[in-house]
């Protein structure tokens, strides 16, 4: 037993006098091989779009495994492997409501839900007073994902749906809109849909109806079979209505044929005769009374032929935005229209100009100088610039530095594609190398298909300044100093002052803790430029006092690279060396009993890390310090 979930129940039926005989429900169970059925009409979709079609038992083996609710024929909609966003819409014929009264009126239709695939392709039902979105009301939906809780989560199968028509549509003139969404993308299921109803209140016919006027679409036919479409309009169309046609070859022996509608397209054939007479009856079911429309006259010419058409090109593409339409050349015939008039210059002529927003197939019928017709269709494409990502590898970078810029190309279905590139910078393949001028600079790259279709992508690269380091600093006395950052273009500075001390500020003010020779490093940053660096040596000598415990003392080479050698006047006895780091750790100490100043002391420097050292030399009459410098 298949579970059925109404959806839309929200008022009881209500039939009262003569609206309970006005009351007709119609079915559509997809059982004809035509699609869509004959009254209904497929809305949007098409070139690539996911799109409605029939399905039968036969090929029901599809995403999901699927076989019709009833009967052998269902309807697709291919939204597996579709683009998200892709839909269709299936337009239901004409509903006459104008006898509804306060009745209740219902849509109903079986969605089959399956748990396999989470994608939230999903059917949305509209009702209009004509046939399309605009305008419409939007009744309900249904998500083809059986454990979306939309309306209700179940379980793999069919499931009924119905959705009431609202009190307000009451006219002779309304219709129905199924549109399916496929909303996941690639990789998802299709949605299937079978016998689908619908209430209607119409008007039946009464008394005798008017057959109206039956004509054709052409009354000469070339060749020995050849079509034409035969329309009855303006005929009695209430409810009750019925139309047949009669023919015949000579105009007095009439018989019946199977149309009922009335539109039909038919061969003609010159095999049964030369001329066909048409006719069409139209009878009201209620009084039994007929009426007789005007007869028509096809005349089958099988001493002629149809013109061969050409149109030059007969495949052309224009890209989307463009203003300038394609020129489309027929030949062949004498005169030419052409259908649709869609984004045309004009509809007759053998030539024309062809801007449509969307691609389209044009079909062009010329008529040669015995008024044979030949047709031939032309497809213009509509191509969108190619879908371009324009990347740097940084685009904020040191003024006179290069960057990378790369334009890729989204990847499109079909054989592999061909992009030329060109960029303001003159380089014609996919990447390019720029340099930041000024503050600002941008780059710009054009990308183009095959078609000519273009896209333009520009990227801003932002040029920092390189510091310019330069100092000065002041004795404010004894071992006091100010010191200042007189550079340019410099977002922040560092000094650090070798004796394990250091400064982030542009002016510091620093009082060394004992005398000697400093070397001051002084870093000037402006990210992402390189750092600009410079040392200075300070001479701290404390007024008042001896200026150094030993006397001359001197070290050399400075900056060091291997070893340093430090020399003094006379020979001192218990000397004790150490090396002090930019962050005052200790990373070398030795001890002398007898040192001759002449001769000296080599201090090792080849294991240092590169940077600022004090060297302190500890006497019997103080310590000694000198500023160094590792360089390898």
């Amino acid at each position: 037993m298949k579970k059925i979930f109404t959806y839309a129940m929200s008022m009881g039926l209500a039939l009262l006098g003569s609206d309970l005989m006005a009351q007709t429900t119609t079915g559509q169970g997809f059982e004809g091989t035509a699609f869509p059925p004959t009254g209904w009409q497929a809305i949007g979709g098409g070139f690539g779009s996911p799109t409605w079609s029939r399905r039968t038992t036969a090929t029901a083996g599809t995403t999901p495994a699927c076989k019709p609710f009833g009967g052998a024929g269902m309807a697709r909609f291919s939204s597996n492997n579709a683009t998200a966003g892709g839909t269709q819409t299936l337009g239901s014929p004409v509903i006459d409501m104008s006898k509804r009264g306060t009745a209740n009126s219902y849509i109903s239709l079986y969605v089959f839900r399956d748990t396999v695939y989470k994608s939230d392709d999903s059917v949305t039902v509209w009702f209009n007073t004509a046939r399309s979105l605009t305008g419409a009301k939007r009744l309900g939906g249904i998500t083809r994902y059986a454990k979306k809780t939309y309306p209700d989560s179940v379980a793999h199968g069919w499931y009924k749906y119905s959705f009431a028509i609202p009190s307000s549509y009451t006219g002779t003139t309304n219709y129905f809109l199924i549109q399916a969404t496929a909303r996941g993308g690639a990789n998802g299921g299709n949605i299937f849909i079978d016998s689908v109803t619908w209430d209607a209140y119409p008007t039946f016919c009464e008394g005798k109806p008017d057959a109206g006027t039956l004509s054709a679409s052409t009354y000469y036919v070339c060749g020995a079979v050849g079509p034409s479409t035969i329309t009855l309009a303006g005929n009695t169309a209430s409810t009750g209505i019925s139309i047949k046609y009669e023919t015949s070859t000579d105009s007095t022996t009439f018989t019946a044929n199977t149309w009922t509608t009335n539109v039909n397209t038919a061969n003609f054939s010159a095999a049964i005769g030369k001329y066909r007479y048409i006719r069409a009856i139209v009878t009201c079911a209620s009084s039994g009374q007929t009426d007789t429309s005007n007869c028509i006259r096809i005349w089958i010419d099988n001493t002629a032929t149809p013109p061969t058409i050409t149109v030059t090109p007969a495949n052309a593409t224009i890209c989307a935005g463009a203003t300038t339409g394609v020129k489309l050349v027929a030949s062949g015939a004498l005169t030419y229209s052409w259908t649709p008039t869609t984004g045309l210059s004009s509809n007759t002529g053998d030539t024309i100009y062809a801007l449509p927003t969307a691609s389209t197939f044009y079909t062009v019928a010329g008529i040669d100088d015995k008024g044979c017709t030949g047709q031939r269709n032309v497809v213009v494409q509509v191509q969108s610039g190619p879908t371009v990502t324009l990347t740097a590898t940084d685009t904020m970078v040191c003024e006179g530095d290069s960057v990378q810029l790369t334009a890729t190309v989204a990847p499109v279905g079909g054989p592999p594609q061909t992009y030329t590139y060109a960029w303001s910078t003159g380089s014609t393949t996919n990447t390019t190398f720029a340099k930041a001028n000024g503050a600002t600079s941008s780059y710009q790259v054009s990308v183009k298909n095959a078609a000519g279709c273009e896209t333009i992508k520009t990227k801003t690269v932002y040029g920092v300044l390189k510091p310019i380091n330069a100092y000065k600093y002041t004795s404010l006395g004894g071992r006091k100093f100010q010191f200042e950052f007189t550079g340019s273009n410099a977002a922040n500075v560092y000094w650090n002052y070798s004796d394990g001390n250091e400064s982030f500020q542009p002016k510091p003010t620093y009082t060394f803790s004992a005398d000697g020779t400093y070397k001051v490093m002084l870093v000037a940053n402006n990210p992402p430029c390189k750092s600009d660096t410079m040392y200075f040596d300070v001479k701290v000598t404390n007024v008042g006092t001896r200026a150094q415990s030993l006397m001359n003392l001197s070290m050399m080479p400075n900056p060091a690279s291997d070893q340093v050698l430090v020399k003094f006047h006379g020979v001192e006895a218990n000397l004790d060396v150490a090396l002090v780091d930019a962050l005052g750790r200790e990373v070398y100490r030795q001890s002398y009993s007898v040192v001759n100043g002449n001769t000296g002391i080599l201090v090792p420097t080849a294991q240092l890390a590169e940077g600022l050292y004090q060297v302190r030399i500890k006497s019997k009459e103080g310590i000694s310090s000198l500023g160094l410098q590792v360089a390898h």
